[in-house]
């Protein structure tokens, strides 16, 4: 009776974990909007499906997986400042964790000021590392790469 109870267990966390690899609870956009000849506003926005979670860029050591947003070097374009966060930021201490972690649910925007030269066309490219987690579970960290054209 024990082996089987054993077995059971063991296929059933095999079960989970497989459907959970195929979960992908947030949906990233990346927009630009032109601001004046030179500035434009960059968007990354993530849209999580309740009750997915992603985690601040601006996390305690040793807790959850930052959001770390990354731009490729580009000589033609300059980033303002840093990268600010736009939504409703819960803090709240996760046992899991032992610390205040720092997270959004349901819509985060993440901006950045960028500076081209007047009158060229550019790119930019880019990517956003983050983990997705519920109170239950966390997700393999995942990488979105974008290439936004500045417009």
């Amino acid at each position: 009776m024990k082996r089987y109870l054993c077995f059971l267990i063991i296929i059933a966390s095999h079960i989970a974990g497989v459907s959970a690899q195929g979960l992908d609870p947030v949906e990233w956009r990346f927009t630009s909007e032109k601001l004046d000849d030179k500035t434009y506003e960059v968007r990354i926005s993530a849209h999580m499906e309740y009750p997915w979670r992603i985690y601040s860029q601006h996390t305690e050591d040793g807790g959850p997986l930052p959001t770390e947003i990354t731009f490729r070097e580009n000589p033609e374009v300059e980033l303002d400042g840093e990268v600010k966060e736009e939504g409703d930021l819960v803090e709240k201490y996760e046992e899991v964790f032992m610390v205040d972690a720092r997270y959004y649910i349901g819509n985060v925007d993440f901006v950045q000021k960028v500076k081209v030269e007047k009158g060229t066309q550019e790119t930019l490219e880019g990517s956003v590392v983050f983990m997705a987690c519920t109170d239950e579970q966390c997700l393999t960290p995942r990488e979105v790469k974008f290439n936004l054209r500045l417009n």
